[in-house]
């Protein structure tokens, strides 16, 4: 059997989501994050929000699983669900980068003569 997938639709629904708009503001982002913003929801806010059956809910969890993911339990805190997903820890990694390169181009420019320290 091979890798399970979602169809279209539910792509669609998923990348248009609220919680999408958390996660990245290009539809690209969207796309590449596709299974953080899945397994930022409940299986009532697919149900409820996005208009889907149990069945597809059921897909939906079952490829998921197959990447190592859940559906967020419905007592879990949206806040709590997002700070180990996979495109804070990527964003979170770049920052520090940037701001340690910041750090050394500053150092390594050399200063106008008669300006202040």
């Amino acid at each position: 059997m091979g890798e399970p997938h979602l169809p279209e639709r539910v792509v669609t629904l998923l990348v248009s989501s609220e919680y999408a708009r958390l996660v990245g503001r290009t539809m690209s982002e969207r796309l590449a994050y596709i299974v953080d913003i899945a397994s930022l929801h409940t299986r009532d806010e697919l149900v409820r929000r996005l208009g889907l059956g149990r069945v597809v809910v059921r897909q939906v969890e079952k490829w998921l699983a197959f990447h190592g993911r859940r559906l967020r339990h419905p007592n879990e805190s949206i806040d709590i669900a997002m700070c180990g997903l996979e495109f804070r820890k990527r964003r979170i990694r770049r920052s520090r980068v940037a701001v340690r390169s910041r750090r050394l181009n500053s150092k390594t420019i050399p200063r106008e003569p008669g300006r202040g320290s």
